[in-house]
């Protein structure tokens, strides 16, 4: 089910979550009319922006949610999908956007990311992850 919160903002538009749908939903914000449609591996669940907002990552409810996908959000078009293994539940950006961060539930693992290459560039275990929260964006509310 997707977080009615799960959604992001890049430049004058929103990328939101299609509830029942493989979708990610583009939102003109100075409109409210829906300008786009990107079809995706699953029912999204949080879709988030790089802190610069030039990707949108995506993940996605069971059963597809051992996948992450990444939006160019310029041109709104796909382009890498990545395979980090059941129970994808949760992203975090580093304040930059350098590096976001995954929990892998099913599989015990935080992977650690490149935005910029896409590369795994790091991982570590720890029991069941969900949730990541970093402090610069606990003065934030939403994604």
């Amino acid at each position: 089910m997707p977080h009615l919160e799960g959604w992001a903002v890049a430049g004058n538009y929103a990328f939101v979550p299609a509830v029942g749908q493989h979708q990610v939903l583009v939102v003109d914000m100075n409109t409210w009319q829906q300008v786009d449609k990107i079809d995706v591996h699953g029912q999204p669940v949080f879709v988030m922006a790089r802190p610069d907002g030039r990707q949108i990552w995506v993940n996605f409810a069971y059963p597809n949610n051992d996948t992450l996908q990444v939006i160019d959000a310029e041109s709104r078009s796909l382009f890498k999908t990545l395979k980090p293994g059941k129970g994808v539940l949760h992203m975090e950006f580093t304040s930059r956007g350098e590096h976001v961060w995954a929990s892998v539930r099913d599989l015990n693992l935080v992977n650690i990311y490149d935005t910029e290459t896409l590369d795994l560039i790091n991982q570590f275990e720890a029991t069941s992850p969900s949730g990541i929260f970093f402090t610069s964006r606990a003065h934030r509310l939403g994604l």
